[in-house]
């Protein structure tokens, strides 16, 4: 469709693309080329990538493993079946990845593994998880030797007019984000604000429901969970606090800290799915 080049900041951009999944293909002399997919889905949507690694070209094959929870408990998660394919953010069907086994009882999942012996060549990979009365969820891992704490959370299914935003953020080397804290102002139907964060983890409406901070974590890789049990009119307003760089001489860059948050809604009729990385920018 294009081609482009990044500025000495590392952005591109590219307009007049049509609707559907874009992939795109970064590829520089000395790196490892990746590629990344994304849904571009409303007209006259600027589309915000995550921000791209790219892996020396002198990685070696390796072996990936990880953890995966429950993004409102914290428990470890058996039983998760698990696919992987290459490249980063691949929005796969099932039967188009290559099916690796189901995680232990720690919840922890790897590869090589006894189910799926063959070496993993060095570079990119999107996991997808899923497990019965879970959303399936993908995630980004990378072989560059041995890399583990490649880790994810599952959120179980919701109830009509629920929401939950989940905030994740990986174990970098060095570290970009340690602890990365979950803020959301909520309409208290007076035209006032109610703020849920590490402090404040619970706001009850009563017979209009409540907010939860279900899960709050301090060290990478990290993931907050908040949930709304009954959608409030008006305003949400969810914001990412770097909690570290409070602490002196402790600073890090929050556009390095390769966050995510993770919105599901159900509204009755079908269940919402967004995805905000964090951007370029601090």
């Amino acid at each position: 469709v294009a081609t482009t080049t990044s500025d000495s900041n590392g952005d591109f951009s590219q307009a007049s693309l049509n609707l559907g999944y874009h992939s795109v293909t970064y590829s520089k002399s000395g790196y490892l080329g990746v590629t990344l997919t994304e849904l571009l889905e409303t007209d006259g949507e600027t589309l915000n990538l995550e921000t791209v690694r790219l892996l020396d070209d002198n990685c070696t094959s390796g072996t990936m493993s990880g953890n995966i929870t429950n993004a409102v408990t914290g428990d470890n998660m058996s039983g998760v079946n698990l696919w992987y394919i290459k490249g980063k953010n691949k929005h796969f069907k099932w039967w188009q990845g290559t099916y690796f086994g189901q995680t232990d009882e720690n919840g922890v999942w790897s590869l090589p593994n006894s189910n799926y012996p063959s070496s993993i060549s060095e570079g990119w990979y999107t996991i997808l998880s899923n497990k019965s009365g879970y959303y399936k969820d993908y995630h980004n891992a990378e072989v560059c030797g041995d890399i583990s704490n490649q880790n994810n959370a599952l959120s179980s299914q919701l109830n009509e007019g629920e929401m939950r935003i989940m905030l994740k953020w990986p174990k970098t080397d060095p570290v970009t984000a340690s602890d990365l804290d979950s803020y959301l102002y909520s309409p208290d139907g007076s035209g006032g604000w109610h703020t849920i964060y590490w402090l404040n983890d619970i706001q009850d409406y009563g017979a209009d429901g409540k907010v939860t901070l279900d899960k709050d974590a301090t060290a990478p890789p990290g993931d907050e969970t908040i949930t709304i049990s009954k959608i409030r009119s008006g305003t949400y307003q969810f914001k990412v606090h770097n909690f570290y760089d409070f602490l002196p001489g402790k600073t890090t860059i929050l556009k390095k800290s390769k966050a995510m948050v993770k919105v599901y809604y159900n509204d009755g009729n079908s269940i919402t799915k967004k995805d905000y990385p964090v951007t370029n920018d601090n």
